[in-house]
């Protein structure tokens, strides 16, 4: 009996910190998109001196929305499973919040392109 105990307490454990990451890659995946709007910005002066093609920004945003999109159903999807299997799956989230702030700083350096040269 006190095996059992322990294996559901860990499992309990397992299931809030998977659901605290999915949470936080969330929030990455929205932070990713403020800031990238944010980003608009670096071309208000362009009216006065030379900058970089603005179409940096539209790449940038669909970066963002299908890579960042794409791996936040992935993560959704691959931990849902592990969850149901019983198996450790906060490792998954994990990931995918690693992989999301990759997309953010590519996306980020994409919409510098935009900027003044």
């Amino acid at each position: 009996m006190q095996n059992v105990s322990r294996s559901g307490g860990r499992q309990l454990t397992d299931v809030l910190g998977t659901i605290a990451l999915l949470i936080a890659h969330f929030v990455f995946f929205t932070a990713t998109f403020v800031g990238l709007g944010l980003m608009v910005m670096i071309t208000d002066s362009c009216g006065y001196q030379k900058c970089g093609d603005p179409a940096w920004l539209d790449r940038a945003m669909y970066l963002a929305l299908s890579a960042g999109g794409a791996f936040l159903f992935v993560d959704v999807l691959v931990t849902v499973i592990r969850l149901v299997r019983q198996r450790v799956a906060w490792v998954v989230p994990l990931l995918g919040c690693i992989a999301q702030l990759a997309v953010a700083l590519a996306a980020a350096a994409m919409a510098l392109q935009a900027g003044p040269v």
